[in-house]
């Protein structure tokens, strides 16, 4: 009995000591990002994930987003407790670098497309993201709406030219503008101030603010023009008409149904609108001037980014995962789904864009410019141009108001 006891405690022992190494053996990966849990992206990463612990042994990765992506990263970088892997949305050198490791001795590092490196690029040359794609858009369209309006996108120049454009689809019984607006998906209007601020207070070569915004003498009374546009589309009758309560989910619904024509996002609304509606015929077209002093551009910046904490235990296994992310087979994956071109060229590197083609073609000398916020603003006030531009929709803030608190927010971000 004493042996039979000795040994079953032995096995137990054993037993113990297997599962403790067995668990050990296996870590565990997450990687953060910044899109919704039935976006075609978030989608996508999860298969690039189930992927690699199908072929990988002792590692675990699973693909994570949070509620108020933003606020949540800036709680977990105050407490140095991050994610192993995530995606900086556009803000890989600004905000997320301290935090990131450099990625420029990895074997794909010499592969990075030469359009967007300077974007992800610091000044003292290091970089911390493998781009998967770049963005380069302007505004989606529904082509058949546009053509039952007798609307040509590529005779749109400037903001009155898209005013007028915007009426001919609203006497047709169709939206012209689906924008979201929601409390949840309140980021849908700082979208759109994104797009927008650029064509008032950037683009234009002749006269701009770019020095002053960055050395803080902006005047910010000419912010109001900016406020204004947004309220001028909704006064005309040119946005959805639930835009205080409208998701992020019905823009693409709503643009592969016929209902809306136009949507201030990158193509990846074009990707989601698909998805709805595959045989929809989609388009995108620059974003236009606010005079006839300037041009219409397209905005250009990561898009979908992933970076690896510098700090964190299982650095190593996450930057075997990026690799694995880094293949061309991967990269060309998620650029298709975004419409975007690769963020890594060379063999075997090259997104399928199918019939946005013409409209990629048709940008041959047209300038590009980054989100607004990224390059202008100092971090932190992507809240400022979510929550001034819900408050003029819902009419609980003025235009006054909301470039005085445009003002405020970034006196004391900065």
């Amino acid at each position: 009995m004493r042996r039979s006891i000795a040994g079953l405690v032995i096995a137990l022992v054993a037993l113990g000591a297997t599962t403790a190494a067995s668990a050990q053996a296996t870590k565990r990966l997450t990687v953060a990002v910044n899109f919704s849990m039935t976006d075609s992206t978030f989608v996508a990463l999860q298969g690039l994930a189930a992927a690699y612990n199908r072929q990988t042994s002792g590692v675990s990765v699973e693909v994570v987003t949070y509620p108020r992506y933003e606020e949540a990263m800036k709680t977990k970088m105050a407490a140095n407790d991050l994610p192993d892997l995530w995606t900086t949305h556009g803000w890989s050198v600004a905000r997320y670098s301290e935090y990131l490791e450099p990625l420029n001795r990895q074997p794909w590092a010499s592969l990075v497309n030469p359009t967007i490196k300077g974007v992800i690029t610091d000044k003292a040359g290091k970089f911390f993201v493998l781009p998967f794609d770049m963005e380069v858009a302007g505004v989606a369209f529904n082509r058949g709406v546009l053509d039952q309006a007798r609307v040509d996108p590529a005779a749109i120049k400037t903001w009155d030219d898209f005013k007028a454009a915007c009426a001919r689809v609203k006497a047709i019984g169709k939206i012209p503008v689906h924008i979201g607006g929601s409390a949840q998906d309140d980021w849908t209007v700082g979208n759109f101030y994104d797009w927008t601020a650029p064509s008032f207070l950037i683009t234009n070569d002749r006269g701009n603010a770019r020095k002053t915004l960055k050395d803080g003498s902006f005047d910010w009374k000419l912010w109001a023009p900016v406020a204004r546009l947004l309220v001028d589309f909704r006064d005309a009758g040119y946005l959805n008409p639930d835009y205080t309560q409208g998701t992020w989910a019905d823009v693409s619904k709503k643009l592969a149904s016929g209902d809306v024509a136009f949507a201030f996002f990158g193509n990846y609304v074009i990707g989601e609108a698909k998805k709805q509606n595959p045989a929809g015929e989609y388009g995108f077209m620059p974003v236009p001037a606010a005079s006839t002093a300037d041009s219409p551009t397209v905005i250009t910046g990561e898009r979908v980014a992933l970076g690896v904490w510098r700090d964190g235990k299982n650095k190593k296994e996450a930057l075997k995962f990026l690799a694995f992310c880094a293949r061309p087979e991967n990269v060309s994956a998620i650029a298709t789904i975004n419409g975007n071109p690769t963020g890594l060229v060379g063999a075997g590197y090259a997104s399928d864009l199918g019939d946005l083609t013409p409209y990629f073609d048709r940008l041959k000398g047209i300038r590009g410019f980054p989100y607004f916020d990224r390059e202008y603003l100092p971090s932190g006030m992507w809240d400022s141009l979510c929550k001034t531009g819900t408050g003029l929709l819902a009419n609980t803030m003025t235009i006054d108001q909301a470039v005085s608190k445009m003002k405020s927010d970034y006196e004391s971000l900065r």
